[in-house]
């Protein structure tokens, strides 16, 4: 049986090249990172990209954000999931790191999840990918992936990212959701999984019903 850091070195280079994370561009700062995490939400990483950037030009920092009326935020995050809601919350989240934090994303779980609409998901994302905090980033692929193949055992999103801490060293954490996402986007999908295609079947308890 594969250890669980093997089983994530084989779904990397089943992958090959996957670049970075959608939210993610070289250079970018706390705000951008955070940004960027609240609009992926139930958005697609294309949709992501071309929003993100949109929203960013307009307003590059949260003093810019919290100047902005939330029914023209709401345009520009068109047509991103659940575009008014995110318009809502990001408003609400400039005026507060304006407020409270002098223009700053703060760089602590416990400050990032008070903020509306930050859940542990993206404050796991945030510190890893803006501040360089070893976290891991639980969202359903993760916590579907990990399951069905045999790497953990558990019920919720919260239970998994404690479980994976658990396998792995910390200089690892960080790079866990980027390819279990990946994998469950290309290969390990939520119905109809490619169980013919994918390079942990004969580890895996899974079957999809395919020859």
């Amino acid at each position: 049986m594969r250890t669980p850091r093997e089983i994530v070195r084989i779904m990397a280079r089943h992958l090959g090249d996957i670049g970075v994370p959608a939210p993610v561009s070289s250079g970018d700062d706390p705000f951008r990172i955070l940004v960027g995490t609240m609009i992926s939400l139930r958005t697609r990483d294309a949709v992501t990209r071309v929003v993100a950037d949109r929203v960013l030009r307009r307003a590059p920092t949260p003093a810019d954000m919290a100047l902005m009326r939330e029914e023209e935020l709401a345009e520009l995050l068109r047509p991103a999931g659940f575009y008014r809601v995110k318009a809502g919350q990001l408003s609400r989240i400039a005026a507060i790191l304006v407020e409270k934090y002098g223009g700053k994303v703060p760089g602590n779980r416990r400050e990032l999840t008070a903020l509306p609409g930050v859940g542990p998901k993206t404050a796991a994302f945030v510190l890893g990918h803006a501040f360089g905090i070893p976290a891991v980033c639980v969202d359903v692929h993760v916590h579907r992936i990990a399951n069905r193949i045999g790497m953990v055992n558990t019920k919720t999103p919260e239970s998994t990212e404690i479980a994976l801490r658990g396998l792995f060293p910390r200089r690892e954490w960080t790079g866990l959701n980027h390819v279990f996402v990946r994998f469950g986007q290309k290969v390990c999908l939520p119905v109809r999984p490619r169980c013919r295609e994918c390079p942990l079947r004969e580890d895996c308890g899974y079957s999809s019903g395919e020859p």
